[in-house]
């Protein structure tokens, strides 16, 4: 069940009416929350919840053990073992292919190991519990002995397939406290839910068509129409990703949990380091967490190279997280060494921006942020480094300059509503937020919240009519990053 289809609508009503007439009763919300999340994930292949299980049930007892036992040795035996356990499925079903595919004899073992039923989201809920396991031997978090609240907060459906990644510090506590609805959170959530399905149903499903004949095409296609359809492909990315973390967040919002944020207006970052911090925030702040700074630490000697050391391993793994292929290698390389560059020169770029005007230096180094994001895509996106570099060199050619083919380029249209809304809305709480429109002097403070209540639903059911029209009329599309 995809969020922007009838039947999980029909589901998630169900779920929702539910979970509300339980308000006082945690436990059993947590027990219909468990319970409605193993069937949404059983929609996808039957065997999914029983390995899901399995990991909750692993990771539940390693925890457990790890906060029980007080010599140091033991716990670090029983961390080391716990995460080696959990991370084994992900490793050998996403990674296992391209393992055998590199080693000399071993070339035969490749097509069965690319057979492998690789269960959706699993990249997503093994990195919740690995933080989970080492929170608690870090003593950041008690290990939790309720394992009912534990396991409907790892396999809440929500975040199950493509995040937002969980924090356990932040979001397991939510799963104890009682919940109940109230206007302002069911206001903002239905925003989000509504936000989130204009980026994925209007805007990346639109424009999906044009981003793959580009890719499948480009050796037919002149430079400048390849080079279009590269910068489709990272909006189709960031309205498709980030459409599904808005709608995870408005609907774990109704169900009484704050997930966090995944995307903060990445692309008006005028740094790669600044992109980080609003693209994949979750997955950042898990990668920061979780690897970054114990090496960092670890490594602390070194000085500053420990962090240009750090930086490069951490975008090394964060590349075959995203895929087990070597243009994600290059893609997640290409990105750790301009965060090296970006560090290591920090205070000259901070003098040279002193000496040009703050308008012209954002710029320019918002046009380099763009044009290094699209050269990176390129690799994202092609199947291989071959059609990657092939890509690249038709974009490189002569027809750069000629005009690029219309079927193509209208498909630009469908991006202008998305910018221009996200650069409207930029201060606001969410995208959909307009409690900072002023409405006018002289009138009542609950008078104005009648309006703007009347000026919100008017405005949702608006947004739901444009949704239907201008949605693709076919089949609901498969979430991008659904394949990491």
């Amino acid at each position: 069940m995809l969020f922007n289809t009838k039947e999980f609508a029909f589901f998630f009503a169900i779920v929702l009416v539910v979970h509300w007439l339980l308000f006082k009763w945690r436990a059993l919300q947590n027990l219909v929350l468990l319970a409605a999340s193993m069937y949404f994930y059983y929609q996808l292949h039957f065997s999914f919840p029983i390995y899901l299980s399995a990991l909750i049930i692993i990771s539940y007892c390693f925890a457990v053990a790890i906060e029980r036992n007080e010599k140091t040795r033991q716990r670090k035996t029983l961390l080391v073992a716990g995460l080696c356990i959990i991370s084994a499925g992900l490793v050998y079903t996403k990674y296992s292919g391209l393992f055998f595919s590199n080693i000399k004899g071993l070339e035969t073992w490749e097509a069965s190991a690319l057979h492998i039923l690789v269960p959706v989201g699993i990249s997503f809920y093994t990195f919740a519990i690995l933080g989970y396991m080492i929170d608690v031997y870090w003593e950041k978090i008690p290990a939790e002995k309720n394992i009912l609240t534990y396991a409907s907060y790892i396999s809440f459906f929500p975040h199950l397939l493509s995040g937002p990644i969980p924090s356990a510090a932040t979001i397991l506590p939510q799963f104890k406290a009682k919940s109940k609805a109230t206007f302002s959170h069911i206001d903002e959530s239905v925003g989000e839910i509504l936000w989130g399905l204009f980026k994925k149903m209007v805007v990346a499903d639109n424009i999906s068509k044009a981003v793959s004949y580009c890719f499948v095409q480009y050796h037919e296609l002149n430079g400048s129409t390849v080079a279009i359809g590269v910068l489709l492909f990272g909006i189709q990315l960031y309205a498709d990703f980030s459409g599904y973390s808005s709608m995870a967040r408005g609907i774990a919002g109704l169900l009484g949990i704050n997930l966090v944020q995944n995307f903060i207006v990445p692309f008006h970052s005028t740094s790669i380091t600044e992109y980080w911090r609003r693209w994949h925030i979750s997955l950042t702040n898990w990668l920061y967490g979780y690897i970054f700074n114990p090496m960092v630490y670890a490594l602390r000697t070194w000085r500053k190279w420990a962090i240009v050391f750090s930086l490069l391993v951490t975008f090394f793994i964060s590349s075959f997280w995203h895929g087990a292929g070597w243009q994600f290698v290059i893609w997640g390389m290409l990105h750790g060494v301009v965060m090296v560059y970006e560090y290591l020169t920090v205070e000259q770029r901070k003098r040279l921006s002193e000496k040009i005007p703050s308008v012209i230096y954002n710029f320019f180094s918002w046009v380099f942020v763009i044009l290094f994001l699209a050269f990176g895509w390129v690799f994202f996106r092609a199947n291989s480094v071959p059609d990657a570099l092939g890509v690249l060199h038709r974009i490189a050619s002569g027809s750069l300059f000629t005009a690029p083919e219309s079927y193509v380029a209208k498909y630009i249209t469908w991006c202008i509503p998305l910018f221009v809304i996200e650069w409207i809305q930029r201060k606001g709480a969410y995208t959909m937020d307009i409690r900072q429109w002023h409405i006018g002097a002289g009138i009542t403070p609950i008078r104005a919240k009648q309006i703007n209540v009347i000026v919100k639903s008017c405005l949702y059911l608006l947004w739901c009519v444009s949704i239907y029209f201008l949605c693709k009329r076919q089949n609901a599309a498969e979430y991008y990053y659904f394949k990491f």
